[in-house]
């Protein structure tokens, strides 16, 4: 059993639909989600023609022996560190302003409560640190995290008879940063077979406009086995939280669809659901798959759950499958 850490570099700006801000071309997410992910991977080798693998994927997810994180951020630091980012905790603050501060004091604790809530995500090895913050009722320092920027780029649809422009989000990562992917793997070996699947899916690229050369990545660097003392200060505390079952909050860090004796876990939780959509791949016409509300990443319960992986029906005569199985990391905190 192995945990694995992927960095991937991106080639070109990526356009990953923002479903959770009304969906649409002008609007973009940074991160990738692990059940769009997994459509990807299954898409490319359906593409491929590579059914054999496409076969052994199916199989070793639904097995339990093949787990997917979102891709989340990555990025170089001074020095040869690299940093690794998690979600940060979809926990309900409770914020106590000190009795007797005065009106100054009161009013710098307020903003810095305000930013922390827009604090997306966080230094896998500062998780601990800004849990201790949030539950002694202490505002968190903030971070600045410069991973890219999201801008519109005017397009031209010369598909019509009248040629009409559009625009279309995108996300361009700055150099030295890019996503990355956390895999559970029963059997180590199955690390360069992994790795070989977004070897191929890079060149084709993942999320929307691909066919105008958006998504389109190759790997950062050779795979990193997480391990107690590990290489970076983040892959090392990645591992310590990812080997956490017992920590009183374990937060999701892959979209979640909970089997039907697990919706208790996501009642007793602190959660945010994501509506996921999204078209099928490799068929002649577009065809847009059914919805189905998902846990969003960074949604926290009292237990791990294990998701699931549901059949949405057919097209083409192959099955389409939505993954939602569970990857959590723990964490310390209480749910106030």
């Amino acid at each position: 059993m192995s945990y694995v850490l992927y960095p991937l570099t991106f080639d070109a700006p990526v356009h990953f639909g923002a479903a959770g801000e009304g969906g649409g071309l002008t609007r973009t997410e940074m991160a990738f989600p692990a059940d769009s992910l997994f459509s990807a991977l299954c898409a490319e080798l359906a593409a491929s023609d590579e059914m054999e693998a496409l076969d052994s994927l199916l199989e070793k997810a639904k097995a339990g022996k093949l787990r997917l994180s979102n891709l989340l951020p990555w990025q170089a630091l001074d020095g040869e560190e690299m940093a690794f980012y998690l979600p940060r905790p979809l926990l309900v603050q409770g914020e106590a302003l000190p009795c007797g501060a005065s009106y100054t004091e009161s009013c710098e604790k307020a903003t810095a409560y305000k930013r922390q809530k827009k604090l997306r995500y966080l230094r896998a090895s500062r998780l601990q640190a800004y849990m201790t913050a949030r539950s002694s009722g202490n505002a968190f320092p903030d971070e600045a995290v410069r991973l890219g920027s999201a801008s519109l780029r005017q397009r031209v649809n010369c598909r019509e008879a009248m040629t009409l422009p559009y625009f279309v989000g995108q996300f361009d990562f700055a150099p030295g940063a890019g996503l990355y992917l956390v895999a559970y793997l029963a059997d180590e070996a199955d690390a360069d077979w992994l790795r070989e699947i977004l070897t191929l899916v890079g060149v084709s690229g993942i999320g929307g406009k691909r066919s105008s050369g958006y998504g389109a990545f190759h790997l950062a660097d050779d795979p990193i086995f997480l391990e107690e003392n590990g290489i970076y200060e983040d892959d090392t505390a990645l591992y310590a939280l990812l080997m956490a079952e017992a920590a009183p909050q374990q937060m999701a860090i892959a979209s979640v669809l909970p089997k039907e004796d697990e919706i208790r876990l996501v009642q007793q939780g602190s959660y945010r659901l994501r509506k996921s959509g999204g078209f099928i791949g490799g068929v002649r016409l577009a065809a847009k798959k059914d919805s189905v509300c998902m846990v969003e990443a960074g949604s926290c319960f009292v237990q791990r759950m294990e998701g699931r992986i549901v059949s949405l029906g057919e097209a083409e005569g192959h099955p389409i499958y939505r993954y939602g199985c569970g990857f959590f990391v723990g964490i310390t905190g209480e749910n106030r």
